[in-house]
């Protein structure tokens, strides 16, 4: 399954290309709306889609991504239907897709009968925010064995040990969060940044995308001068959540998206 970062990631980082990677939440604004909200940004040419699978209780995130977590809750997704999504994505598009969330549902259904079935459905890549690589040996092998990749957050007070032990077991890509604290736009970015993810570059072999806050097209170029590529996930998702009929929210998608994905070309 990772096969597919090999190809879509080496292919842009080998043109001199940077990487544009979004996160929306399932099920947000609908159940097959989502899927639409997905395949809306296949076709605005992001090369990575992190579908967040809703938890009651998200801690790690702000304002924007709790309202779609419970949104996606109340729309009925459980680990089956989120699976049945995935599944209508891929049948579309061979992008890489990143099971992205908390550690909760997946040890709630069975760690590995949740790696067997991402597997089947066409998921590249798991993320779970609350698992460190310190803890993660029974996530890796159960990944590892469905072929599926497991990655991790670095930030800015991640210790050399453990970016040692990144660097070891991360596969995919790495995902380096620009600031710490919760999910949510931001109007500036740190000034140590660009050192952090030199850090990070100098430990992993693995492209390295920075996000948390991001939702320029200044802020993405500014990224990508010295990262991989770019995150963009609570801009994107405050969009899904409008009061508003499908085709209108697509709109707005594509009025954002569309200049930060050239923003990373």
């Amino acid at each position: 399954m990772s096969d597919r970062f090999e190809i879509r990631f080496g292919q842009k980082l080998s043109k001199g290309q940077k990487l544009f990677v979004a996160y929306i939440g399932a099920g947000v604004p609908g159940l097959e709306e989502s899927v639409e909200v997905a395949l809306e940004l296949v076709r605005l040419g992001v090369d990575c889609i992190e579908f967040g699978l809703p938890f009651s209780d998200p801690y790690g995130d702000g304002a924007v991504n709790q309202a779609a977590a419970e949104m996606g809750i109340k729309n009925g997704v459980t680990v089956p239907v989120y699976f049945d999504l995935i599944r209508k994505i891929r049948a579309k598009t061979e992008i890489p897709l990143v099971a992205f969330g908390y550690s909760n549902p997946v040890w709630q259904y069975g760690l590995e009968k949740f790696a067997r079935e991402a597997a089947e459905a066409g998921i590249d890549a798991v993320l779970l925010v609350d698992i460190p690589v310190e803890e993660s040996d029974e996530l890796d092998r159960a990944c590892a064995k469905h072929g599926i990749a497991t990655t991790f957050l670095t930030a800015p007070t991640t210790p050399a040990k453990r970016l040692e032990a990144i660097a070891a077991r991360a596969r995919g890509f790495v995902y380096h969060v620009s600031r710490t604290g919760v999910t949510g736009e931001q109007s500036s970015l740190s000034q140590t940044l660009g050192s952090e993810v030199q850090l990070v570059k100098s430990a992993v072999k693995i492209p390295v995308v920075v996000g948390f806050g991001l939702s320029t097209p200044d802020q993405v170029r500014e990224v990508c001068a010295f990262a991989d590529g770019a995150v963009v996930g609570s801009a994107i998702v405050r969009r899904t959540l409008q009061d508003k009929p499908t085709q209108a929210i697509l709109q707005d998608i594509r009025e954002l998206v569309g200049p930060l994905v050239e923003a990373a070309r």
